[in-house]
């Protein structure tokens, strides 16, 4: 199996590229105090999250949090991990919206991972961002039922929003730059200057 460790050399990472069974990675991940992801037949560690990255997926918890009281949504941090059928892969994704009953797919009986997101939101960073905007979303849009992925940067003012197109498979994109805006998220307005409250960006 695939496990980020530190290498001997100061400021370096080496990597061992060795399968592992999706049985493999659920019992090395229920034992693992860090969480990893499962992307391809590896087992790929997370890397640490800045202080924009954090506030910024703080930010829109509490936003979608408030937003969504009442409506049969439910918001959630990145420690619930994704399953998406189609290409097998595992995922934690930093926000995720779920409307309706949770569908699971189930490995132990507090070992779960959700299969129905109705909403999945990204914070880039240097070190995924390009798979985030990549790989990541074509797994994504396999998942029937999202009907929105969004993508936030940390460094600057930018919200993308890929947004189904009724029942098809087509999606719109829309993007927003400038803190007076408003953007939907799911069924929710949200101010784009909320997103980034207490945020330092270039």
């Amino acid at each position: 199996m695939q496990i980020t460790k530190p290498s001997r050399r100061p400021g370096a990472i080496s990597q061992r590229r060795r399968k592992a069974t999706p049985e493999q990675y659920f019992a090395f991940e229920a034992r693992s105090v860090r969480k990893h992801e499962y992307i391809d037949g590896e087992i790929r560690l997370m890397p640490y999250t800045s202080e924009n990255h954090g506030l910024i997926v703080a930010n829109l918890i509490a936003l979608l949090h408030s937003a969504l009281k009442g409506s049969g949504c439910r918001v959630y941090p990145s420690d619930r991990m994704l399953y998406v059928p189609p290409t097998g892969n595992y995922y934690y994704p930093d926000v995720m919206v779920v409307c309706g009953e949770s569908l699971f797919h189930q490995f132990k009986p507090r070992m779960v991972a959700t299969l129905n997101p109705t909403v999945l939101i990204e914070v880039l960073s240097e070190s995924t961002g390009e798979y985030d905007e990549t790989m990541k979303w074509y797994n994504y849009k396999q998942i029937d039922t999202l009907q929105q992925y969004v993508r936030v940067s940390q460094d600057q003012v930018r919200l993308d929003l890929y947004t189904r197109v009724g029942t098809t498979h087509d999606w719109l994109n829309t993007f927003a730059e400038q803190l007076d805006q408003t953007v939907t998220i799911g069924s929710c307005e949200i101010r784009v200057s909320e997103v980034y409250e207490h945020i330092i960006t270039n």
